[in-house]
């Protein structure tokens, strides 16, 4: 695991005294083991290096035996024992023992099409000086980040952005659209960053770059399924079970100490119960939780370190840590926090760096398997809201939808993409317009962009069962979000963290799986009574959420862990907020800084910090601490 930064520059050549030392250093957090450069006419490599296999002779950049090929990476290749064994059978020969050398072999033995051969999470840069040509790759979930602008001839490419901003004559200006998406669903959307010009090179693509230009193209996209072949529950669970334990067994391969992130639910203590069993000493796990109990789920990770056997570590974060490090935090990210628990994240990484390198980490599971069941049993609510329409007028609809558990203004509901935004939000879009200014919203476009970049997603699974669409935009956009935190948490920490869920056999498999063996009603009894409920009621209380892995569960975890509902690290934000947190946000958001930027209207503004709105699972502290993250992101970056 580790940091690259490149610029890159076919036209006029890159300059003699390029930035990149100082890009280089910017992110030595992702590779406090070691460096690299190297340069020539047109292009500079710098690395910084994690050292996690063949520590002695892994250094980066690294040449091939005929000096053809430079390679930067960042990730690892699970099953590049495998891939060498098959290179070495085709004549080619190797100096070292890590993935690295494989990479490179394997470009050269099948070009493009290399990545199919590859189980792993990447991105890496290939110089192949013969050709005067760049090849980059990112794997298929974008489990390893790449960022990448353009500045007169130059390509510059990165780890993160803090390296890209480093370079000569890059401006910094803010992406107001990202700003707008941030603040309904917790990410930019497609390649955008939270700055113009910077943009993320897509998972699971490549980018090809030469003296004739840029070329892009995809390798792999997520599979979706308009209609599926039911092999039985039987099938389905002990597949699942063989490509799980296949996926951790993988990602133990490690020449440093190896750990867990436990919370205590069951996604995390499944990965740790599989662990176990397949380590031959104790493992460590950790975890963190709040100093308020009801926020505080560290028995329940206590009670599978217990059962598992691992060596447990806990820590609690308080209220004044969150405040005094939230700024500390964007630093470290170069965008807004996208999550709550990110900075308990960074924390418990920071902490467990003294005696561990690696962790394993539970992302993944929710949306491939339908633990986010307030979402995704949804379309439950969608089909009640097309049926009224169709069968009764608007005024009987409206006595009805009451009966039949559904709120809200109706009559706007006009597709399932308009019915998702209304339940897969943190600020719903209507409330965000109107909080903006005019001058807002005309540089969003009044958010035609966003809408459109998710109606592009719709079509392309319009056919397809409604629930299998939501689980399949969970799986495309709202993981990414998840996938990117956990690694810029972890690696500001020089931390490797891993995440079997989304090995991409079990992804390819959990995509054709029927979504009754996901979310799985308790009976006919409750199914019957949901028709009278919403699906934040239902969920987990009248279905199985995430029933397959449940399943699995059941082998190898304590009951009340199986059958724990889900908590979603919560934070406790509207407590925080009531108990003097609020004034730490209007004071950020109410002063002249903030107003003069001209985002959001002063008085409605004001009127949502001095009104709590009640809404469920901190929902008003969440639109709070968004507000306050986007104003201290533009304090820090844009300002500065």
């Amino acid at each position: 695991m580790c940091g690259l930064a490149c610029i890159i520059n076919f036209q006029d050549g890159v300059s003699e005294k390029s930035d990149i030392e100082k890009m280089t250093t910017s992110i030595s957090h992702r590779g406090p083991d070691d460096s690299g450069f190297f340069k020539d006419k047109y292009v500079h490599f710098g690395f910084r290096r994690l050292s996690i296999l063949d520590i002695d002779k892994g250094h980066q950049p690294m040449k091939s035996n005929d000096e053809r090929y430079i390679i930067i990476f960042n990730g690892e290749i699970y099953n590049f024992k495998e891939v060498r064994i098959n290179l070495q059978n085709k004549g080619y020969k190797f100096k070292t023992n890590c993935d690295t050398e494989v990479i490179i072999y394997s470009y050269d033995m099948w070009g493009k099409d290399c990545m199919n051969h590859f189980n792993g999470m990447f991105a890496f840069v290939i110089y192949d000086q013969l050709k005067e040509e760049i090849f980059i790759a990112r794997d298929r979930m974008g489990i390893k980040p790449l960022y990448y602008t353009k500045i007169n001839n130059n390509f510059i490419f990165s780890s993160e952005i803090k390296a890209l901003l480093k370079f000569d004559g890059i401006k910094r200006n803010p992406n107001y659209k990202s700003i707008s998406s941030y603040l309904t669903f917790r990410y930019t959307y497609g390649e955008n960053s939270f700055f113009e010009h910077i943009i993320k090179v897509k998972p699971g693509s490549y980018i090809t770059i030469n003296k004739k230009g840029i070329e892009k193209a995809n390798y792999w996209s997520l599979p979706f399924h308009n209609k599926k072949e039911d092999f039985g529950e039987k099938f389905y669970i002990e597949k699942t079970e063989e490509l799980l334990q296949n996926a951790v067994k993988r990602r133990l391969i490690s020449d440093v100490s190896l750990g867990a992130l436990l919370s205590g639910g069951l996604d995390s203590s499944l990965v740790v119960s599989i662990m176990s069993s397949l380590s031959k000493t104790k493992i460590n796990s950790y975890s963190i939780g709040f100093d308020q109990l009801e926020y505080d789920e560290s028995k329940f990770a206590r009670i599978v370190a217990d059962h598992c056997g691992t060596e447990h570590l806990h820590l609690n974060l308080s209220k004044n840590q969150y405040i005094d490090n939230l700024t500390n935090m964007i630093e470290k990210k170069d965008a807004p926090l996208s999550i709550p628990h990110e900075q308990a994240l960074y924390l418990i990484c920071k902490e467990l760096k003294k005696h561990t390198t690696v962790v394993i980490s539970g992302e993944g599971a929710d949306e491939l398997f339908g633990g986010y069941g307030r979402v995704q049993k949804s379309p439950m609510d969608f089909k009640k809201i097309l049926f009224l329409k169709k069968y009764f007028s608007k005024n009987v609809y409206n006595k009805l939808s009451s009966i039949f558990g559904l709120n809200g203004n109706l009559e706007e509901i006009e597709s399932h993409q308009d019915f998702f935004f209304s339940v897969y939000n943190w600020m719903p879009i209507s409330e965000k317009l109107d909080l903006f200014t005019a001058q807002m919203n005309e540089n969003i476009g009044h958010d035609k962009e966003l809408i459109n970049f998710w109606k592009e997603d719709f079509e392309f699974i319009n056919n397809g069962n409604l629930y299998d669409q939501i689980l399949y935009l969970f799986e495309k956009n709202h993981l990414s979000c998840l996938l990117d935190r956990l690694d810029t948490m972890s690696m500001a920490s020089g931390v490797e963290a891993r995440v079997p869920f989304v090995d991409h056999e079990l992804i390819e498999f959990a995509s054709s799986i029927p979504v009754q063996y996901k979310l799985k009603w308790k009976s006919k009894f409750h199914k019957i009574k949901s028709l009278f409920n919403n699906s934040f009621s239902v969920s987990e209380n009248y279905d199985i959420s995430k029933y397959i892995l449940r399943k699995i569960g059941y082998k190898s975890l304590p009951k009340e862990i199986v059958e724990r509902k889900k908590k979603g690290f919560p934070v406790p934000l509207d407590d925080w907020l009531h108990s003097g947190m609020i004034n730490s946000a209007k004071e950020i958001l109410l002063d002249s800084r903030t107003i003069s930027r001209n985002i959001f209207d002063s008085k409605k503004l004001e009127a949502l910090l001095n009104n709590k709105q009640n809404l469920q699972y901190d929902f008003w502290g969440k639109k709070i601490w968004m507000l306050m993250n986007t104003e201290l992101w533009f304090r820090q970056f844009i300002d500065q």
